[in-house]
């Protein structure tokens, strides 16, 4: 019976926590281990939140990984598991904290890190329960997917190979979660202690004078000082520039198609957002009215932001990151340039040439007078 379990257990680890629950109660190890790896993540990261001590997390997961083996019986809702075993172990950390203290005053000397008090303690709590119970919710392949990628800190390979599937559903699920997890955790940030996205503006494009091959887009603070710089291609440039010093075009742009497809369709670009910065890399969400978020490159969305009038806004750790410009990039966004307006006549110029070659074309006689 038990190889039985433990082999279904290998071929679908999306199976739900009660149904893990129960057959780890029938001893099979497999099923707990399973258990544990889906929820080890959140369980140690709340650990370090709850003492501020790395040792100390450590041992406090596997105190609590023990204690909740030795007292699987005594778990009440067996979909709850992923919340009792965190509950176990911040109190563990509690009782840490507590015993090193009391060391602390026994030899006569405050302790030199104490970590966080209770009240500090409480708030890392409720912060991991509302993470915590944002994650529970999501279907249980997403919510694997997300514990051994985000939280396990496994590639998207080594994810498949843990659950059973391509890469390319480990994506597609990562990204389904990501979208579920920011509509919940977005409406409580303040709540949760998270910084608020900075509202910005595209406040110009920029052609470097020793690099006319490159173009970069200009974010600025709306009333503050910060500025943050992206790299973008010079097509996507070309539109921008477009949007942004409304350049009139013969026809609509891909980008004012978009927005009328959208319009037509009933949605609403709420907000463009420049949402993480890996590898040098920039990366940016488009989220809809309805909560709906689609991944895309910062200059399609910022120039469907401009066409559509939608606000701008960019992560905080975004603009921490990126500060550290490598000198030669700072350059390059501070030094000499041709701006927006006059990448925009150009724009112009050449669409006049267009313009008037097509004239000739329908006009032979044109080409003769």
């Amino acid at each position: 019976m038990h190889q039985q379990t433990r082999a279904m257990t290998r071929r679908d680890p999306d199976q739900s926590d009660a149904t893990l629950v129960a057959a780890a109660r029938g001893g099979d190890r497999a099923a707990f281990a399973v258990l544990v790896e889906r929820h080890y993540g959140l369980l140690l990261a709340t650990c370090r939140r709850a003492t501020g001590d790395a040792d100390m997390a450590a041992d406090a997961a596997q105190e609590a990984v023990v204690a909740a083996l030795l007292g699987l019986e005594r778990l009440r809702r067996d979909d709850r598991f992923g919340a009792w075993l965190v509950g176990i172990a911040l109190n563990l950390c509690r009782r840490a904290l507590q015993e090193r203290a009391r060391w602390a005053r026994a030899d006569g000397h405050e302790p030199a890190a104490p970590g966080p008090g209770p009240e500090e303690a409480a708030e890392a709590a409720r912060i991991a329960e509302r993470v915590r119970g944002a994650i529970t919710a999501l279907p249980p392949g997403q919510r694997a997917a997300v514990a051994l990628f985000h939280l396990g800190g496994l590639g998207h390979a080594e994810v498949a190979g843990r659950l059973g599937t391509r890469p390319g559903a480990v994506k597609t699920r990562l990204h389904k979660a990501r979208a579920t997890l920011r509509r919940q955790l977005d409406i409580h940030r303040e709540e949760l202690g998270m910084p608020t996205p900075v509202p910005m503006h595209v406040a110009d494009v920029r052609r470097p004078a020793d690099r006319p091959d490159r173009r970069i887009v200009v974010l600025e603070e709306v009333g503050g000082e910060r500025a943050l710089p992206i790299w973008i291609g010079r097509p996507e440039a070309e539109s921008m520039v477009a949007a942004l010093e409304e350049v009139e075009l013969p026809r609509p742009g891909a980008y004012h198609f978009a927005g009328a497809l959208l319009h037509a369709a009933g949605g609403q670009l709420r907000e463009v957002r420049v949402s993480r910065l890996a590898e040098s890399v920039f990366y940016a969400t488009a989220i809809l009215a309805d909560g709906s978020e689609v991944d895309a490159r910062p200059s399609d969305a910022l120039t469907l932001a401009l066409v559509t009038g939608a606000p701008i806004a960019v992560e905080p750790a975004v603009l921490d990151a990126a500060g550290g410009l490598h000198p030669r990039f700072e350059a390059e966004a501070t030094g000499p340039h041709d701006g927006a307006s006059i990448l925009a006549d150009e724009v112009r110029a050449r669409l006049a040439d267009n313009a008037r070659e097509l004239a000739e074309l329908d006009d032979p006689g044109a080409q003769t007078a």
